[in-house]
């Protein structure tokens, strides 16, 4: 792997640190009220898609990354679906 590999996983990592944080805020405040579910989903459809793009390329370091992305949004994503539920 080049150096150009170590960002773009670099930046995963800082992207997927991102979201573990917005996981942590919404598990403590237990609520979701404030997330648009519309745009989360479209955002997760999107990350798949991208997924199966860097798959289809063979790209180690942005199929790991994103692989990595999926995960950690799914989970983000499902917590909002959780959390918005029992908001309303």
């Amino acid at each position: 792997m080049d150096i150009l590999d170590w960002l773009t996983l670099l930046s995963y990592v800082a992207l997927n640190i991102d979201i573990v944080l917005q996981i942590k805020r919404i598990y403590h405040r237990k609520s979701s009220e404030d997330l648009s579910l519309l745009g989360m989903t479209i955002r997760y459809i999107a990350i798949l898609i991208i997924v199966f793009k860097f798959a289809a390329i063979g790209d180690i370091a942005l199929i790991i990354g994103q692989g990595i992305a999926v995960v950690t949004f799914g989970t983000y994503f499902t917590l909002a679906l959780i959390y918005y539920r029992r908001w309303k």
